[in-house]
């Protein structure tokens, strides 16, 4: 997660609701604000708690990648890094790795028993604190569709040393078996949620098909799967860290997720499991070298 936004913000952004004509003209105004993304700290904590963990086979996709070009892994940097969870495994590899993220309610969610691993607030648009052509690879999971990726890049540029790497990825839209649970959170996710997401989404949903990386020769990969096998609580907790529900809830009564819970638990009743529903998230991979002079 890239961006937080004041209190004060939040207050006079929902103040201004009285503006306009109707709920859906102030939503309109509202979810282009994408400063207010993942800041709450119930909403962070869940994020941290139930977002799919990105496997051991895509951080070997990225050393292999990374080694085409480099092989000196001295230092990583993760940008948006949240809650640490993409930030952990590059620990495993690299000397020193510097996870970034301007939410500090993130970052409270963020391991800090790892030696190599230190963490930063910061926008990922600004990176002053590390030296120029100092880095081996950049990675940012889940949140360029968020950023200025003109400044971004130049940012990019400068820190990442000649051969280093740029890999942004994330996950697109997970389906679940039994197919009728698939039914139910399709539902939500096509029929009730869309005006609920911010304007960066939908570059998630078509995973990143309309990004291009600034170094010739980029690749993209969309060859793994992350699949978990998990319970309707778990799964609900998933949902929990969505912006889109966060945002839904404060303009509805009620929690939508108690609906959703209630179907997903009918549904599952008879299949005898502690861990009913299986759930597979799309993986794309977006991989570039900066040249050699």
């Amino acid at each position: 997660m890239l961006h937080s936004i004041s209190h004060k913000s939040v207050c006079a952004i929902f103040c201004a609701r009285k503006h306009f004509t109707n709920r859906f003209q102030f939503f309109t105004m509202f979810q282009y604000c994408t400063t207010n993304l993942f800041t709450d700290k119930i909403q962070t904590q869940l994020y941290a708690k139930f977002r799919p963990s990105y496997t051991d086979d895509i951080f070997k996709r990225f050393i292999d990648f990374y080694q085409e070009e480099h092989c000196d892994f001295q230092l990583a940097v993760d940008v948006g890094c949240g809650s640490g969870q993409s930030t952990l495994p590059l620990a495993k590899h690299f000397k020193q790795v510097i996870g970034v993220d301007v939410s500090e309610q993130q970052l409270a969610n963020a391991p800090r028993d790892v030696q190599n691993i230190t963490f930063h607030i910061s926008p990922a648009e600004e990176l002053s604190f590390i030296r120029s052509s100092s880095v081996d690879l950049v990675t940012i999971a889940q949140a360029l569709h968020w950023l200025d990726l003109k400044k971004f890049y130049a940012e990019v540029d400068r820190i990442l040393k000649p051969g280093g790497s740029l890999i942004a990825y994330g996950y697109g839209i997970c389906s679940l078996k039994p197919e009728e649970a698939e039914h139910i959170f399709s539902h939500i996710y096509h029929e009730v949620l869309p005006s609920f997401w911010a304007e960066g989404r939908k570059m998630v949903e078509e995973k990143y098909a309309s990004i291009d990386l600034p170094y010739p020769g980029w690749i993209r990969d969309d060859s793994l799967n992350i699949v978990k096998k998990c319970s309707v609580s778990d799964f609900i907790g998933y949902m929990g860290s969505w912006s889109a529900i966060n945002n839904y809830n404060k303009t509805n009564s009620g929690d939508i997720l108690d609906q959703v819970q209630h179907k997903l638990n009918s549904c599952c009743a008879m299949t005898n499991s502690d861990t009913p529903i299986t759930v597979t998230w799309p993986v794309f991979m977006l991989m570039g070298h900066k040249p050699r002079p």
